[in-house]
């Protein structure tokens, strides 16, 4: 049965909040202060997830979408809001949720860096799904689902990434992707030259045969591999060149790479600008975003990935500047600093993935007693839980900036700078 709601305030995951008869209702797509009609999608825990079923009083902040599948595509939470109206939302989200979650009230500001809110993304991974009537069709999931919603083009990729996704949808290449279920694009930091790696190809022969057309006849892309139970088999160059700021960070397939292209030597600048010292840890360090530009400011830079593809690179990437002093450690972060014996090193750089760090790990890196703590966070809850950690052994929060990598949807980078009070 539908009913009204108006809900009070956006909350992570691009949902709005509100009450209705005592319950805590959710419900996407609907801004606060609006009258929205509802409809109850399903309990959990207590709380309402609802559909939004029309808006009775639209808040002034409130734009027409411009994406055709916004509301069925589950890429993309923000696009009935201006960018101006998301990224203030994201900064409250990110001051609520440090004190909601880690009881840290920030009351000081938290800079925005931000860049054009449309076209940004770098890097994109089309499902692919043969219908009934045996025709192929890419896109990308639904919210909450794993139905596919196929999509002529994406105002959130770049446009080489939707380029590639027309030629892909032509009848040259979409009779022929059924042998896959996912196709991985990363395009490089000009948006000229891409990477292509196809998942869960069922036929070995007829994949090959595949990629080797592709990599032919698909301008641009220099690189293909097929993925099949985490091993690679790769065409054309083995790694794409991305370049940020002064260092080229070569990518194979498989290892992790940001994949918003517009903010990143903002964000690297940020991490690693004045700073320098004896020794500086980059944990999580992927193929060596902030370890390159590190090692021009530290004697020695210990960089731990545990990501065996990712560590090669970041090895490889060091290498090409002659960095001898980066150490390049292919194993957990908490395997790593289990062994590691070194006390107070002058900075540590943290940018682990969604679940963040974790106490057992900050445990470890609290008891080494490093002088400054740079934070790099996908995840505002994990974010909070790891800094309330800190907070209550020996670390003060100095400033906290907000990267708003990803307009259109709830996701929030942010970095956070810390240092270990005095004793």
């Amino acid at each position: 049965m539908p009913f009204e709601l108006i809900p009070h305030k956006l909350v992570y995951g691009g949902e709005a909040l509100g009450h209705h008869q005592g319950r805590t209702v959710l419900v996407p797509r609907a801004l606060p202060g609006e009258r929205v009609e509802v409809e109850e999608h399903r309990t959990a825990k207590g709380v309402v997830h609802a559909r939004p079923v029309r808006i009775l009083a639209a808040a002034p902040e409130r734009v027409e979408a411009p994406c055709p599948y916004f509301g069925r595509c589950g890429g993309c939470q923000y696009q009935h809001m201006d960018a101006q109206f998301q990224a203030t939302a994201k900064r409250e989200i990110l001051r609520e949720t440090l004190r909601r979650i880690g009881k840290i009230d920030w009351s000081a500001d938290i800079p925005l860096h931000a860049a054009n809110p449309w076209n940004y993304r770098n890097q994109a991974e089309l499902k692919v799904r043969r219908l009934p009537d045996g025709s192929v069709v890419l896109g990308f999931f639904e919210a909450e689902s794993h139905r596919l919603c196929p999509v002529d083009s994406c105002l959130i990729l770049s446009p080489r990434l939707n380029s590639l996704l027309a030629e892909l949808r032509g009848l040259n290449w979409s009779p022929r992707l059924a042998i896959c279920q996912e196709i991985e694009i990363l395009a490089d930091d000009r948006d000229e030259r891409a990477a292509m790696t196809l998942r869960a190809v069922a036929n070995t022969v007829e994949g090959e045969n595949l990629v080797r057309d592709m990599l032919a006849n698909l301008a641009g892309v220099v690189g293909m591999a097929i993925e099949t139970g985490g091993e690679f088999k790769t065409f054309g160059d083995a790694q794409l060149e991305y370049v940020v700021g002064e260092f080229r960070y070569g990518v194979s397939p498989g290892s992790f790479f940001q994949a918003s292209r517009f903010l990143l030597p903002d964000l690297v600048n940020a991490v690693v600008a004045e700073q320098d010292g004896r020794l500086a840890l980059d944990l999580f360090a992927g193929v060596g975003l902030f370890a390159l530009p590190l090692a021009r400011r530290f004697s020695s830079v210990i960089a731990v990935e545990a990501a065996a593809r990712a560590a090669h690179d970041l090895g490889a990437n060091a290498r090409v500047y002659s960095f001898d002093h980066v150490r390049a450690v292919a194993q957990t972060t908490y395997d790593f600093l289990r062994r590691f014996a070194q006390t107070q090193p002058d900075l540590v750089v943290l940018d682990p993935p969604r679940a963040g760090v974790g106490a057992q790990t900050l445990e470890l890196l609290v008891s080494l007693q490093p002088k400054r703590i740079h934070y790099v966070s996908c995840s505002p809850p994990t974010l909070a839980r790891d800094l309330a950690y800190l907070a209550g052994h020996g670390y003060e929060l100095r400033s906290v900036d907000l990267f708003d990598f990803f307009p259109q949807t709830f996701h929030i980078e942010a970095l956070v700078r810390l240092v270990r009070r005095a004793a």
